[in-house]
């Protein structure tokens, strides 16, 4: 018998997310350093989803902290304009303000799709931000070209580094206080697929944000 209720709706999940320090300054090599304690559990998986991804998350005051890792891949990431309807890479919903009962997207809440290999960056990763379906409001415009980015080639796959400035995050700036984010996220892959964090696409998760997970930022 087939499961009707998706696992990532079973639970209100709550999950811990640890601080890290802030990006390298080094112009090479890696560009964050982040606790394992921060991997996200993929809780789609139970549905039959593709499994080819790890995406582990850091925070402190002045930003949040993403790290794509794809495993896989039998040919190296092809360059693509981002707003191509594939890329590789990954798209992030985050609220500043989660409540978990809201339906529609509230001025708190940010879409980015981040990419790997962007054609028009000479193959450097770059980032968008991009509208949310019947949002109620926005009252801050990213400005994606402030994020961090860095990709990371391995034999069978690549490692995603993205680092977003709270100030391009409204409301992160009472994050201290607040200690807490709504967040999901989809990750893209040309040649494996897509593997999102709770539901599919049979769930409206691209603008309701009760179905996102609730993120506890801790201090440890």
């Amino acid at each position: 018998m087939s499961q009707i209720v998706p696992a990532g709706l079973l639970f209100d999940y709550r999950i811990c997310v640890p601080a890290c320090s802030g990006p390298s300054r080094k112009k090479r090599g890696r560009l964050l350093s982040l606790d394992e304690r921060g991997r996200l559990p993929f809780l789609a998986l139970d549905d039959s989803v593709p499994n080819f991804s790890q995406v582990t998350l850091g925070w402190n005051r002045d930003g949040l902290a993403v790290l794509l890792a794809v495993r896989g891949r039998s040919a190296p990431v092809e360059p693509c304009p981002p707003d191509a309807d594939a890329c590789d890479g990954i798209e992030l919903w985050i609220d500043t303000r989660p409540t978990g009962t809201v339906h529609r997207a509230t001025a708190y809440c940010h879409r980015v799709l981040c990419v790997v290999c962007d054609e028009n960056q000479d193959g450097e990763p770059s980032a968008r931000s991009v509208p949310i379906a019947q949002q109620r409001e926005i009252r801050q415009e990213m400005q994606t070209q402030r994020f961090l980015m860095r990709t990371h080639a391995v034999e069978n796959g690549y490692d995603l580094e993205v680092w977003i400035p709270g100030s391009q995050l409204y409301g992160f700036r009472e994050i201290d206080e607040l200690r807490r984010l709504g967040f999901f996220c989809m990750v893209h892959d040309t040649e494996l697929g897509r593997q999102p964090l709770t539901v599919t696409d049979d769930f409206p998760f691209s603008w309701n944000p009760s179905l996102w997970v609730h993120l506890e930022l801790t201090d440890e």
